[in-house]
């Protein structure tokens, strides 16, 4: 059986990093229950890893998909390197751009990229670390070749994030930006696939749509439908803001030919924090947006977006700890915990029926994000209500859809079932 320390070392991590996870929390070495990272047969493995989150235990944390919780060794990562920077910067000489101490900005960060490789399982070379993910939509947007004319196909219930950088380029250059109706909930993933397919015109040259969508929770079958984009020339860029420790991300398996996501909400990394993807066969057709020396390396085209200027670097360190921490957890193990939750609450909540759903109706098509609301409440209000019973924070979603109820690893059984109990209650 593959031991957690084996994984990590597999994945190739320092010594340093192995120490990190292994002993974090305790600055005089000590290993405590909130510093030790459980068995993989430990009977409260679960519970364990809740004290690896410095989470308060009066309030009960829903919003994974507006921003993520930051496990322990992550804020105390960050924190080594601000306090490094604000104590000990002297000892940085410059020339020694190293990993350990690094500040100017000039790495190509390939110890991370190729982590976040593994994570997507896609070439490192084709990916680049972002702010954001509407940092990195916007650098393709900006950066593909389109002429007054050309169609981009989206649709009706796509973040301002992943949409707003093709409205400049519509406005700018005369582009064409059409958005399909997809209906919410939906029904089937053949629903989809023949909504969006049969939305192809030999105008279109893009295709840019959301493998998790924001507001439904829905995942997408985003592989049947870059196939047949792909099948017809278009080019296929997937927003993947809610995907990365959510469900498990295969850019191999997908193929589209580029796609976007963020570490800040289901990895638990830092905020600023994201990624860019590019098939390495298309990433030299993306002209670079923002320009230090390495704009022009098509050696390592991810290299060129990677390298933006100086930024804080105190968060990359905490993004490296936060997929040490999630591949120590295990990549499926994590997954399915996710799921577990998410099918937890739905099914409790079906049972009451005074609750309507916005999220798809196969459970094939959703994970970690229930978009849901009671008969005679508005989502602010329904927001409000779990708040006041139960110190519970889901995020409303607006008058109509109710609430967003994300689960996350940190949440347990116990924490669900009380949320469908103070739905029950509020359904009398």
């Amino acid at each position: 059986m593959t031991t957690r320390r084996n994984l990590l070392k597999s994945i190739g991590l320092s010594t340093l990093a192995l120490s990190t996870l292994s002993a974090y929390g305790c600055s005089d070495g000590q290993k405590t229950e909130a510093n030790v990272m459980p068995s993989d047969d430990d009977p409260d493995y679960w519970q364990k890893i809740r004290k690896q989150f410095i989470l308060s235990d009066d309030k009960v944390f829903f919003n994974t998909g507006t921003v993520g919780v930051m496990p322990r060794v992550v804020v105390e990562a960050v924190t080594k390197h601000l306090n490094y920077m604000a104590a000990d910067v002297a000892d940085w000489p410059y020339k020694d751009d190293s990993k350990e101490r690094f500040i100017s900005g000039y790495q190509d960060l390939m110890y991370i990229r190729s982590k976040v490789g593994k994570l997507i399982n896609a070439d490192p070379k084709g990916v680049a670390l972002t702010d954001n993910v509407t940092n990195a939509m916007s650098y393709i947007a900006n950066g593909i070749d389109l002429k007054a004319g050309d169609e981009i196909i989206t649709s009706n219930q796509e973040h301002p994030g992943g949409r707003c950088s093709w409205e400049v380029r519509e406005k700018r250059d005369g582009v064409v930006l059409r958005q399909i109706e997809i209906p919410k909930p939906i029904q089937s993933k053949e629903e989809v696939v023949e909504l969006v397919t049969k939305s192809f015109t030999p105008k279109t040259k893009v295709l840019m749509i959301s493998h998790i969508i924001s507001g439904s929770g829905a995942i997408l079958p985003v592989k049947e439908i870059c196939n047949a984009a792909k099948a017809k020339g278009i080019f296929t860029i997937l927003d993947g803001a809610q995907t990365v420790g959510n469900i498990k991300v295969d850019i191999q398996d997908i193929g589209c030919d580029a796609y976007v996501g963020c570490f800040h909400k289901w990895v638990g990394a830092p905020t600023g924090t994201g990624f860019l993807y590019v098939d390495t066969k298309r990433i030299g057709e993306i002209w670079t947006t923002v320009a230090s020396a390495q704009w022009d390396n098509h050696e390592d085209d991810g290299y060129r977006f990677t390298q933006r200027g100086t930024g804080n670097f105190s968060i990359l360190f905490g993004l490296e700890a936060a997929l040490d921490f999630y591949f120590q957890v295990g990549h499926e193990q994590w997954t399915d915990r996710v799921k577990f939750l998410g099918d937890r609450l739905r099914s409790g909540l079906a049972e009451n029926k005074k609750v309507k759903f916005y999220h798809p109706a196969d459970p094939l098509m959703c994970s970690g994000l229930s978009v849901y609301n009671i008969d005679g409440f508005t989502g602010a209000q329904l927001q409000d209500a779990y708040w006041e019973k139960g110190r519970m924070r889901p995020r409303s979603v607006g008058d109509v859809f109710g609430v967003r109820h994300s689960t996350h690893i940190f949440n347990s059984t116990d924490e669900i079932d009380r949320a469908i109990a103070i739905v029950n209650e509020l359904s009398v």
